[in-house]
């Protein structure tokens, strides 16, 4: 019996980053050379599963009457980090100058989270290591 190894989508959720974002091109170009989409999100994706809208599937009709912060955000999938990949990809991101207050990796449990829980979660973690909010 052959083990099943789940490779997830290679991409980069787009929170409130968008053409106008310092640094955007860089993205964009970094991104194409690593072989990675960029998906931007919005509030009409705020009830999907932050799987599905990393599988490209689309959101469903009505999303969540949640206010969530508007940080900016970049939540990664399919990057690996044992081998460095991911630590690769940002440190391009930043020598761009290409760079966000709050970034995460898709994760087995976040994966089947809201966007709305995930962003939630990052506002309270965000507060939690600078210790202020954001708006």
């Amino acid at each position: 019996m052959k083990a099943h190894i789940v490779r997830e989508p290679r991409c980069v959720l787009l929170w409130r980053v968008g053409a106008d974002t310092p640094g955007y091109d860089a993205l964009q170009r970094i991104a194409r050379a690593n072989k990675v989409q960029l998906r931007c999100v919005a509030d009409g994706d705020l009830g999907a599963l932050v799987g599905d809208l990393c599988a490209g599937r689309p959101a469903p009709d009505c999303a969540p009457l949640l206010a969530v912060p508007d940080t900016p955000a970049l939540i990664l999938s399919g990057l690996r980090h044992d081998n460095g990949e991911l630590s690769a990809f940002l440190d391009t991101l930043k020598t761009a100058g290409f760079a966000v207050p709050v970034r995460c990796m898709v994760t087995p449990t976040n994966k089947s989270w809201t966007l709305a829980q995930l962003l939630m979660e990052l506002a309270r973690e965000h507060e939690a290591v600078t210790g202020k909010a954001e708006p």
